[in-house]
């Protein structure tokens, strides 16, 4: 099989590039990454792990897994990582990296109504900003023989099932008066006050007090359920409220997707660029329009850029490099995201919910969560289809956080 030329690269501490290419062997440091090749980040777990040998090593796992995803019986129609046939408008090549390939693969097999949907809208986005958007974590510090399960494929089961809901249509501002026993699709300003100790263990809390209604509705299901008197106070009347008639069940738009990942994953179990095709999937589908500019840039085009989403440019973040502030914004005025697909604050809080419930079935043993992990100081009994004890994390180990 043909290898299109393509670099490895990491991020330095000082922002510049450390970067491996393939075609003439050589390593470099750079301040940019402008080459026309493919160009595929190393991220390692362990920052140690960031060295030359294992840059050049990850250049040959990458070549091994394109071809093992190419050899695959279960695409009738091949997907190649490396892929450069693509052209666009102007007859620049389309290059590859790990983000641009998850989009496809995700484009290919999804279902197409999605490009039908109402864009989501910067009044949305400051609801969804406003919550809290990682994973179920928590720890209790010490030194255990630990059991640790962990739920495969999290995210894509997620995304394909009838209980992930996405609206077709955008919200609306509504006025609520007084805590529900049912929260409606949506977010809502609500104060969250909890002193009972296996709640705080499973509950993530938002510092700006917004809420979707699956936290909610988990908060009324825990209170019924343990005898539990979790207090909620409303915060402000405004809640952007989805229409129940237009939400779509997750499985109609991402089953076929989760079932090639899948096949694939059952016949090449080992390969992390499948993996990372399903579960990086999820934000991949968040991802906003960002541009990058300088100071000096912003003062001589005069952008109104700011940290308030009224502006015609929201500032994402500001990094250091090579003794310049980079400003990373946001345009306001015009489509956010590349997929009308509001999934942001909603999956990580189903998931979190999904995590919490889990854990409650043995909270006494629960020693640590992370997204979608529960480490126990002993092993479980349970009936959960995916949720598998991991063998590299079970034995005895140091908890810190």
């Amino acid at each position: 099989m043909s290898i299109p030329n393509f670099v490895t690269w990491y991020k330095l501490p000082s922002y510049n590039f450390r970067i491996y290419d393939y075609e003439t062997k050589q390593l470099s440091t750079s301040k940019t990454l402008d080459f026309k090749c493919n160009q595929f980040e190393y991220k390692p777990k362990h920052v140690e792990d960031k060295t030359d040998d294992k840059l050049i090593e990850y250049a040959e796992i990458l070549i091994f897994e394109r071809n093992q995803i190419l050899s695959s019986k279960a695409l009738k129609l091949k997907f190649d990582y490396f892929d450069n046939s693509f052209k666009y408008s102007d007859d620049k090549i389309f290059y590859r990296n790990h983000s641009n390939n998850i989009k496809n693969f995700l484009k290919r097999f999804m279902k197409k109504d999605h490009l039908e949907y109402d864009p989501i809208d910067i009044y949305e986005e400051k609801y969804y900003a406003s919550t809290y958007r990682a994973g179920l974590t928590y720890a209790k510090p010490g030194i255990y023989d630990c059991w640790t399960y962990d739920f495969k494929f999290f995210y894509p089961i997620i995304m394909s099932s009838k209980e992930f809901m996405i609206s077709k249509k955008k919200g609306e501002i509504k006025k609520i008066s007084k805590i529900k026993s049912k929260f409606e699709y949506g977010v809502y300003n609500i104060q969250i006050n909890s002193n009972d100790e296996n709640f705080n263990k499973v509950f993530a809390f938002s510092e700006d007090n917004y809420y979707t209604h699956h936290s909610l509705n988990f908060v009324s299901w825990y209170n019924k359920k343990y005898k539990a008197n979790i207090q909620m106070t409303l915060l402000s009347e405004d809640a952007l409220i989805y229409d129940k008639n237009f939400l779509v069940e997750g499985g109609h738009l991402f089953y076929c997707w989760y079932m090639r990942l899948s096949e694939l994953k059952a016949e090449f179990p080992k390969n992390k660029l499948i993996k990372s095709l399903g579960s990086t999937a999820w934000g991949e589908l968040q991802s906003r329009k960002t541009i990058i500019k300088t100071e000096d840039e912003i003062i001589n085009e005069n952008l109104n850029i700011g940290v308030d989403f009224d502006k015609d440019y929201y500032i994402k973040k500001v990094v250091m490099k090579n003794d310049e502030e980079l400003y990373y914004l946001i345009p306001t005025k015009e489509k956010i995201y590349e997929f009308n697909l509001r999934i942001k604050a909603f999956i990580t809080d189903l998931a979190r919910i999904k995590m919490a419930k889990i854990a409650l079935n043995n909270i006494e043993d629960v020693i640590r969560i992370q997204t979608d992990s529960i480490t126990y100081i002993r092993s479980i009994e349970h009936n959960i289809d995916n949720f598998i004890l991991d063998n590299d994390k079970t034995g005895k180990f140091h908890i810190k956080n």
